[in-house]
Formats: structure tokens, sequence, C-alpha cells
């Protein structure tokens, strides 16, 4: 053993020892690491893994599973669709028909009556127009008739009375005179006459027609513009 050994063995022993030390940590480390690592790598592939499978078989099975129903339902869809419409058309139609028909009748109905209604009216009113206008007119004539014939009577008479009297009283009074041989003549002018207050006629004969009158002279009763009886002045 040199001197260099003897200085240096024991350090050299003890450095040894934490090499072969450090390296055996060193190895447990990497062991101890990589087993936590495995198991950490697996559980996150295995999670990775399972997402990744999971979207794809869903993807893929919705796919098949998609088909196979659309093929199966296919024939069943036309069958049902065709069977569906041909009887929801015919009890629709039914309905329709049936419920149209109801409708359509009770429109009919009410607008056929007020029509009715209104031509009825007017071919009543014209009947009934006709009918009153052919009583009334009867009916107003015959009475009209009377009535005119009534008056006409009356105002016939009366123009007659007073003109015959008065062509009576004109043919009388030169016989009077003649038979009293005490007349005077009387000037036009100045002879009585007899009138009413509201009257328009003046007359020779005081009792005239019964009337109230008073006596005046000619020339009085013609400046009030009052005319000639036709019974007793002519």
């Amino acid at each position: 053993m040199t001197e260099q050994q003897k200085k240096y063995g024991p350090f050299a022993a003890l450095a040894f020892g934490i090499l072969i030390c450090a390296l055996c940590g060193y190895a447990v480390g990497v062991r101890a690491g990589e087993s936590r690592g495995a198991v950490n790598g697996y559980e996150s592939g295995y999670t990775e893994g399972t997402n990744a499978g999971y979207a794809a078989g869903q993807k893929d099975g919705y796919t098949a599973g998609y088909q196979e129903g659309h093929d199966a339902a296919g024939g069943g869809y036309e069958t049902g669709y065709q069977t569906g419409y041909e009887e929801g058309k015919a009890a629709g139609y039914e309905a329709g028909r049936a419920a149209g028909y109801e409708e359509g009748q009770k429109a009919g109905q009410a607008a056929g009556y007020e029509e009715g209604q209104k031509a009825g009216q007017a071919a009543g009113y014209e009947e009934g127009q006709k009918a009153g206008e052919s009583a009334g007119y009867e009916k107003g004539r015959k009475a009209g008739y009377a009535s005119g014939e009534a008056a006409g009577y009356k105002q016939g008479y009366q123009t007659g009375y007073e003109e015959g009297s008065g062509a009576g009283n004109n043919a009388m009074a030169p016989r009077s005179a003649a038979a009293s041989g005490t007349a005077k003549p009387e000037t036009a002018a100045a002879r009585t006459v007899y009138v009413t207050k509201t009257g328009k006629r003046y007359h020779y004969d005081s009792h005239c027609n019964g009337g109230t009158y008073y006596e005046s002279t000619l020339t009085e009763a013609e400046e009030r513009g009052l005319t000639p009886c036709k019974k007793c002045v002519g």
C-alpha cells in the first residue's frame, strides 16, 4: 500500500460507497418512476381509448341501426301511409260532405227564405196597392160624386131660386106701381137696398134667404164693392 493509498484510502472507500448507494437509489428511483409512469400512462391511455372507442362505436352503431331501422320501416311506412291516407280520405270526405251539405242547406234555406220573403212582399205590395187603389178610387168616386151632387144641387137651387125670384120681382114691380097709382119714381143711386156687415151682395128684399140686413143705398153698396143678389135683384 502506498502512502497515497494510506492517505486517501478511507475517503475513497466512503466515496465508493456513496457512489454505490447513489447508483442503487437511482436504479430504485428509475424503477419506481417507470412503475408509476406506466400506471399513469395506462390510465390516461385507457381513458382516451375508451372515449375514442365509444365515439367510434356509437357512430358505427348509429349508422348501422339507422340503416336497418330505415329499411325495416320503409315497407311499413309506405303501406301504413297509403292505407291511412285512403281511410282518412274516405272518412274525411264523408264527414266533410255531410257537414258541408248541412251548412250549405242551412245557408241556402236562409238565403232562399230572405229572397222569397222579399219577392213575396214586393208582389203582395204590388197586388195590394192595385187592389187598394181600385177600391179606394171607387169609394172616393162615390163619396165625391155624392158630395159634389149635394153641393151642386144646393148651389144650383140657390142660383135658380135667386134668378127666378129676381125675375118674378121685376115682373111684379110695374104691376104693383100701376095698381097703386101712388108710386113715386126712385132714382137708381138713392134706391134703398139691404146689406149685411160682412156680405158681398146687396138685396132688394129684406127677407131674402132669411138673412139679417140693414138698410143702405145703392150708391153706398156699390162703393163697398157689393154686387147684386141674383135671387132678388136679378
